[in-house]
């Protein structure tokens, strides 16, 4: 064994420690299957039994930190085919569990009804042997029923974006989500996905679970806001998928986030029952050529308007309004060079009330999405 009471180390494939003392005796044992020590000494040292300066050669070692997931957030519109046959993955609602609680189920639809901001609990099952991992992933994403619409991207209504009670985070993909997670935000095992600056980037919430179970989701939106869902029916579509984002299972169920959820399931069965106890299905047809309505621009829309002066009460009521004005400007201003006619009132208004915005946020501390 070696005595060893100063050590340096070379600079080519070392570091160098100017001053390393031992207090006391240093021992390296050696055994056979040890590496020859010797080879990492410089000069003729392995003949001494105690070295005043030793120089240890140290190999290149590279660290590899663990892998980390990184969420895919799917483009264009979503499949909407069920897929159950690669690993039987089934999609369950006990419906008779309900009965007392702000969401109900309805088997005859394959519905939801459920209150804005009520959790509802729905189970997921397939077989582990058939899927490559123990941890698999389950992607809830809210899309339009009606396939005419399938095409838009479900997001939140401008009013429930703009609530108070979104200071709870500023993350514009959680915000404009009209699904979240039941679990806190924040929650290791649940990702947000979706990209609000492009639109073929559908939102999505997506769970990591480490074998079947439930999840609870809650709706920040309800079907009859003014904007967003507009009144318009709407599915979820549930898909089993491995870490890379290959799906091994998909289900549908659709959905409604309403204030009365027993009057308007009632209502939408007596109704179904009424045109025969079948899902009414779409007429073919006739020209699959997608129709895309243009509307021309009218001289008001181009007018520019004084406000007299007005009190708010509130900063976030005066900035929201402000911004929805700079909005619906920054739209007609695509408009107005998609026909070919002048921007330049448009360009002076909105940089002017971007400003106002800018100094009203500043002044108050407010970032008001």
């Amino acid at each position: 064994m070696f005595k060893m009471e100063d050590i340096s180390m070379s600079p080519s494939n070392t570091q160098d420690l100017d001053l390393l003392t031992f207090e006391g005796d240093v021992f390296l044992p050696v055994t056979e299957n040890d590496f020859n020590i010797s080879s990492y000494l410089t000069g003729d040292a392995s003949s001494e039994v105690t070295l005043d300066v030793a120089t240890i050669v140290v190999p290149d070692m590279k660290y590899s930190p663990p892998n980390q997931f990184i969420p895919i957030s799917p483009r264009g519109p979503p499949e909407r085919k069920d897929e159950s046959e690669k690993c039987n993955f089934v999609v369950e609602i006990d419906g008779s569990r309900t009965q007392k609680k702000k969401f109900l189920y309805s088997y005859l639809l394959n519905r939801i009804y459920v209150e804005m901001g009520s959790n509802f609990s729905v189970n997921f099952n397939w077989d582990v042997s058939k899927v490559p991992d123990r941890e698999m992933y389950i992607r809830a994403t809210v899309v339009f029923a009606d396939p005419d619409q399938g095409e838009k991207r479900v997001e939140r209504c401008f009013q429930h974006v703009h609530a108070q009670w979104n200071a709870e985070t500023t993350d514009a993909v959680v915000v404009n989500n009209v699904l979240r997670s039941a679990r806190e935000l924040g929650d290791p095992n649940v990702y947000y996905c979706g990209n609000p600056d492009e639109t073929d980037c559908w939102y999505s919430v997506l769970v990591r679970l480490n074998r079947p179970t439930g999840h609870a989701y809650s709706f920040v939106c309800k079907n009859s806001c003014g904007s967003g869902i507009n009144r318009r029916a709407i599915d979820i579509i549930f898909t089993l998928e491995d870490s890379r984002g290959i799906v091994y299972g998909r289900q549908s169920v659709g959905a409604r986030a309403c204030s009365c959820p027993r009057r308007d399931m009632k209502g939408n069965e007596e109704e179904l029952k009424a045109a025969g106890g079948k899902r009414r299905k779409l007429p073919p047809k006739e020209n699959p050529i997608k129709k895309v309505k243009l509307e021309l621009v009218t001289n008001d829309d181009n007018q520019v308007v004084t406000l007299p002066k007005i009190d708010i009460v509130g900063p976030r009521a005066a900035i929201t309004s402000l911004k929805v004005a700079n909005s619906m400007m920054e739209q007609q201003r695509a408009t107005n060079r998609s026909h070919q006619q002048s921007v330049e009132e448009l360009d002076r208004c909105i940089t002017a009330i971007k400003k106002i915005i800018d100094n009203l946020e500043s002044k108050y501390k407010l970032n008001v999405l």
